[in-house]
């Protein structure tokens, strides 16, 4: 999926803003807190309607306005064209519409693929299991378009749950009926999740051999109470009737897919705890490497790939082979404070200043 053009109105620091973007490459440099990220940031909203910094839709209103608006004309690899826009406002809330007609966002994402690096991503593999979750769910529900459906309703059913977990009020048909549901739709999220892990597996090992220049395994391991092949609901159930006594003393649902995590493994050690900072950051790279592999695979589709913030301490070398492992692999957007040599990486390079992008090749 290719976008071409953006328009943005009151969006951060953007009051109107209109972009012919390159179909390969797009570099956008200039200080920091001038609207780099900014840009990065509507697209991406663009490809899953929510935000990669902020979960408060005002914070990315412009200061002073009372609503934003998102637009991208885009095209897919048979030249097909789609007018995509996202607006929100406090009167009508976030709407969504494509080609002029109303979706809802579980029909939207996986529609523009989107793959996202940025200085926060490191968290992926050194930070909390949340963070881990968070990466394989949004991977899945960018490919998979039942997962996210699947997901949401798990979650509603977990808050109803924990609410009469909360009250005592334990005994009654109303908890075994969300106990049941629960079971039900965690047993879907947690298949899923195995299955994805298979799948993804190939393009992982290809990602790692390729960027390390080393055939040491690169593998991500479910941590979970459940065993692939005993993914069921009376399994699920099973294990939440012994942790009853638990979940009634603690007050919450202690078994399930929301509090599972996943381990990366280089040459058999856990990365996240033996792992040097080099080693998790090639271990990054191709994790990222292999999202756009596999959402490619999964959708047909090629996904926008954004690298928010390539470090300035990167040599010409090191930077020219970390935009080579995107290259040929999505339309890549680019945000840096240093300049970025025009003769070593073609495409389309602007200049920010507080707010303005000039295009300068």
């Amino acid at each position: 999926m290719i976008l071409r053009r953006l328009h943005l109105r009151d969006f951060r620091n953007y009051a109107q803003l209109e972009l012919k973007l390159s179909e390969q490459n797009n570099f956008f440099t200039g200080k920091n807190a001038h609207g780099k990220s900014n840009l990065l940031e509507a697209i991406y909203v663009l490809a899953v309607t929510r935000s990669f910094r902020s979960g408060n839709e005002k914070e990315l209103m412009r200061l002073g306005g009372e609503g934003y608006e998102v637009t991208g004309e885009f095209s897919n690899e048979l030249g097909v064209k789609h007018l995509a826009t996202i607006c929100c406002d406090a009167l009508n809330g976030k709407q969504m519409s494509l080609d002029r007609k109303r979706w809802s966002s579980m029909q939207w994402v996986g529609k523009f693929p989107v793959v996202l690096f940025s200085p926060e991503s490191h968290k992926i593999t050194s930070g909390s299991p949340a963070e881990r979750r968070r990466f394989v769910d949004m991977l899945l529900c960018q490919s998979a378009p039942a997962y996210l459906a699947d997901l949401m309703e798990y979650n509603r059913i977990l808050r109803q749950r924990n609410v009469l977990l909360a009250a005592n009020a334990t005994s009654g048909k109303d908890f075994t009926a969300w106990t049941q549901a629960l079971a039900l739709f965690g047993c879907r999220v947690v298949a899923a999740r195995f299955q994805l892990l298979e799948d993804y597996a190939p393009a992982l090992h290809q990602a790692y051999t390729h960027i390390a220049g080393s055939p040491s395994p690169f593998r991500i391991f479910y941590r979970t109470r459940f065993e692939s092949t005993q993914t069921t609901p009376e399994r699920f159930l099973g294990l939440l009737q012994e942790a009853r006594p638990h979940e009634e003393r603690r007050k919450r649902t202690l078994i399930g897919p929301h509090l599972d995590d996943f381990e990366f493994s280089v040459a058999g050690k856990d990365l996240r705890q033996y792992g040097s900072r080099g080693e998790q950051k090639t271990a990054l790279l191709a994790l990222k490497w292999a999202e756009a592999e596999y959402l490619k695979n999964k959708t047909g589709t090629t996904a926008m790939i954004l690298i928010d913030d390539l470090p300035s301490e990167l040599d010409a070398g090191r930077l020219q082979h970390t935009i080579d492992c995107f290259a040929g692999r999505g339309q890549l957007f680019i945000t840096a404070v240093m300049k970025i040599d025009r003769q070593m990486n073609h495409g389309h390079h602007f200049e920010i200043d507080e707010g303005e992008v000039r295009r300068v090749h």
